[in-house]
């Protein structure tokens, strides 16, 4: 099966990543996203899709995703010579526990390489001029045995998902490219006197 723990995950995605982002003359950061929040400023966002799995650590079920998302949010501070590359990994909650917790998938070392390098060519036809990129849609060979389940996935829940339509932003699978929206979005203050 070939699975990743996070331990090895982790190093891939930033092996992968660092040997992809290099090429560029900015010094390019890699970042999880912990909060559900997306990051305030002017961001690019964007999101891709691969065949993932999950396991409950309360139950043991395991269960495969041929739509694992993974969300991008990306920037280029010009006068600091700084990107950073914001992603989240969207889980699913366990059907036989059903308890509003997200699990954390488990990738294939080929779908990270595969999203990595997406969103090496979006941020270079963003910032770069890269014209028309190869995206690789592609995924891992597999059969799904049920509909995807909308209220068990962490990305329908925030509107990420491609099988969510609450969300402009979603690709359009008549397309080759994955769309990419330019987003700003600003911090509420408390103004308390």
């Amino acid at each position: 099966m070939n699975l990743l723990t996070n331990i090895d995950m982790e190093t891939l995605w930033h092996m992968e990543f660092d040997n992809l982002f290099k090429t560029f003359f900015n010094v390019w950061y890699l970042s999880p996203l912990v909060s559900d929040l997306p990051p305030v400023g002017l961001w690019f966002e964007t999101k891709d899709s691969a065949k993932v799995r999950y396991l409950c650590q309360k139950c043991g079920q395991g269960w495969t995703s041929m739509k694992g998302c993974v969300y991008f949010w990306y920037t280029l501070n010009i006068s600091q010579n700084v990107g950073i590359l914001y992603f989240k990994l969207m889980g699913q909650t366990c059907q036989k526990c059903n308890d509003n917790r997200f699990e954390h998938p488990l990738w294939y070392p080929e779908e990270v390489i595969k999203v990595l390098r997406n969103i090496y060519y979006k941020v270079g036809q963003t910032f770069y001029g890269f014209v028309r990129p190869n995206f690789e849609k592609q995924r891992r060979p597999g059969k799904p045995r049920s509909q995807h389940a909308k209220n068990l996935c962490q990305a329908c829940q925030m509107g990420f998902c491609s099988n969510s339509s609450s969300k402009e932003n979603v690709p359009n699978s008549k397309t080759d490219t994955v769309q990419t929206v330019l987003v700003v979005r600003i911090a509420n203050r408390n103004t308390e006197s």
